[in-house]
């Protein structure tokens, strides 16, 4: 099911549609239906989950442990529960360490499906809640993936979101290049043209929102975050 976007709705990516069909009453929430890997990794900045079923074993093409770092990366915030028909530990074990919070085993039960997504969206709000970050005169809502300044209020992607908050969070030191790439990517490799790609469209956003806070660049260090306004800037973290 595509669905309205701008609606909430979970991900499943499983190349058995039934499992979809299973999740959607079970959680009684609509389920984008997903069965090729490739085509989730194409639409991660576009897709804006409230949860992921993932199976662990996929018919073709990569399989879902090989994508699960991504999908961590790319919503940092988002629940994401693994499917496996198999028993073997070593798997779940495997998921679970590379970002999934939870796992479902094969044949689906749907009061035990409904009862770990209640969970972990609770979960998920209560991390949620302590990532609203002030610096200057903007407010930082990773879980919304939103920013807010005195000139309006913009929604950011995930990987916008998270570079933004990281900056924000070091209270106007520099970060390295390497070490921003770390905290916004992981492990996954990534060119300094993507993150110079990043760093110019959270640029464009700050515009958007305050004519106050730039993101600077120490050439040959790194880069970090300003406050231009009368009163000096601040941090803080809402719990």
């Amino acid at each position: 099911m595509k669905g309205n976007l701008n609606d909430t709705y979970t991900i499943t990516l499983d190349d058995d549609v039934m499992v979809h069909q299973i999740i959607e009453r079970s959680t009684k929430m609509k389920t984008i239906g997903l069965k090729d890997p490739e085509e989730l990794l194409s639409r991660l900045d576009d897709l804006h989950p409230v949860a992921v079923f993932i199976d662990i074993h996929l018919g073709t093409g990569r399989t879902g442990l090989e994508i699960l770092p991504h999908l961590r990366t790319a919503w940092p915030f988002c629940p994401i529960l693994v499917i496996t028909g198999t028993p073997a530990e070593h798997s779940i074990v495997k998921a679970l360490n590379s970002g999934a919070d939870d796992f479902i085993r094969k044949p689906l039960i749907p009061d035990e499906v409904d009862a770990r997504f209640k969970l972990r969206m609770a979960d998920a709000a209560q991390k949620a809640a302590k990532e609203v970050v002030e610096f200057g005169d903007i407010v930082i809502d990773s879980a919304h993936r939103t920013v807010e300044g005195p000139l309006g209020k913009r929604f950011a992607s995930p990987i916008e979101i998270n570079l933004l908050a990281c900056l924000a969070n070091t209270e106007g030191s520099i970060v390295e290049k390497d070490a921003l790439k770390m905290r916004c990517w992981g492990q996954i490799k990534v060119t300094d043209n993507a993150l110079h790609r990043k760093l110019h469209a959270v640029r464009q956003l700050l515009k958007d929102i305050s004519p106050n806070v730039h993101i600077e660049t120490k050439y040959g260090v790194g880069f970090y975050l300003k406050f231009h306004g009368h009163q000096q800037a601040h941090l803080s973290v809402a719990s």
